[in-house]
C-alpha cells in the first residue's frame, strides 16, 4: 500500500511539474537548468536533491544498487550496461542535459540515478518526454500495438520519407535444470532481443521488417537496385547488420531520383 501511495503522489507531482516548468520555456528548446531556472550548465545531482526533482518524488529501489529485477536472475533489465552515460532529454519545449540515465526494459520507462543510488523514474504515464540521445543513440516515443501506450524506439537511421526503427525488449533465458535433482545447473538470465520496423514519415502505423536481404532490397526503388547491389558487393556488406543496413540505406539516399 506504501507503494501504491507513492506511486500515486508521482503521478500528481508530476502534472504540477510540467504546469510550474513551462513557464521558464520558449518555442526554441532552450536548455534550462531545473534545479536553478538557469542555461547553459550540466545538471549534477547530488543528495541534497534526493528527495525530488522536477517536482518529481522518488521510488527508491534501495541504495547501493540500480533495481537489476529478479535476483534469482542473472543480468540487467537495462538497455545499456552502464549507468555513465550522458544524456539530453527534450521535454516538452525545454532541453535538459542529464547524467546517469538508463531504460528500463522491464517497464519501458527511463530511470535516473542520483549520487545517493535513489532511482528516479520518468512516469512513462505523464511525461512528455519527445526525444532522448543517449551515447548519441537517439529514443522517441511511439505508439506501442501490444501495449496500447508510447513506447521508446530507437531510431537507427531516418530519411525524409522513412525512419528504420529497433524496439527492444526482455527476454528471460530459461537455464537448465538437472531432471533428477531438479536443481539448476545453469542459471536464468536476462538478455535483450530487438525488432524492427519501418515507419514513413506521413503515416502513424510501422511496418514490421527482418534483417534480411529480400526485405532490406524492398526498401529500394527498382531504378537504383543495380546500382545498390553492386554497392553491397564492392563493400562486403551484410544485410543482417545495422551498421551494414544504415551504410546501404545512406548510400541509396544519396543516389536516387
Amino acid at each position: 500500500m506504501h507503494r501504491i501511495h507513492i506511486f500515486l503522489l508521482l503521478v500528481t507531482l508530476t502534472s504540477v511539474c510540467i504546469a510550474q516548468t513551462s513557464t521558464n520555456a520558449n518555442t526554441s528548446g532552450t536548455y534550462i537548468n531545473p534545479l536553478t531556472g538557469a542555461g547553459g550548465a550540466n545538471i549534477s545531482f547530488g543528495a541534497n536533491y534526493s528527495k525530488s526533482l522536477f517536482g518529481l518524488n522518488i521510488i527508491e529501489y534501495g541504495r547501493g544498487q540500480a533495481n537489476s529485477g529478479n535476483s534469482d536472475i542473472e543480468g540487467s533489465i537495462y538497455l545499456f550496461k552502464s549507468w555513465n552515460n550522458l544524456s539530453r532529454i527534450w521535454f516538452e519545449d525545454k532541453i535538459f542535459d542529464l547524467e546517469s540515465v538508463n531504460y528500463n526494459l522491464r517497464h519501458q520507462r527511463f530511470e535516473i540515478r542520483l549520487k545517493n543510488d535513489s532511482i528516479l523514474i520518468v512516469n512513462p504515464a505523464t511525461a512528455q518526454v519527445k526525444q532522448v540521445l543517449i551515447n548519441n543513440r537517439v529514443l522517441k516515443p511511439y505508439y506501442n500495438k501490444e501495449l496500447s501506450r508510447d513506447t521508446f524506439f530507437e531510431v537507427l537511421w531516418n530519411s525524409d520519407e522513412y525512419s528504420l526503427l529497433s524496439n527492444y525488449k526482455l527476454r528471460i533465458n530459461p537455464g537448465a535444470q538437472d531432471p533428477m535433482t531438479k536443481t539448476y545447473t545453469s542459471s536464468k538470465k536476462y538478455s535483450q532481443t530487438s525488432n524492427y520496423y519501418i515507419k514513413k514519415n506521413n503515416e502513424e502505423q510501422m511496418t514490421s521488417i527482418k534483417l534480411k536481404k529480400s526485405e532490406i532490397l524492398k526498401l529500394i526503388d527498382d531504378s537504383n537496385l543495380d546500382d545498390v547491389k553492386r554497392f553491397v558487393k564492392k563493400r562486403n556488406l551484410k544485410y543482417n547488420r545495422i551498421p551494414d543496413v544504415k551504410d546501404i540505406l545512406t548510400y541509396y539516399n544519396s543516389i536516387k531520383n
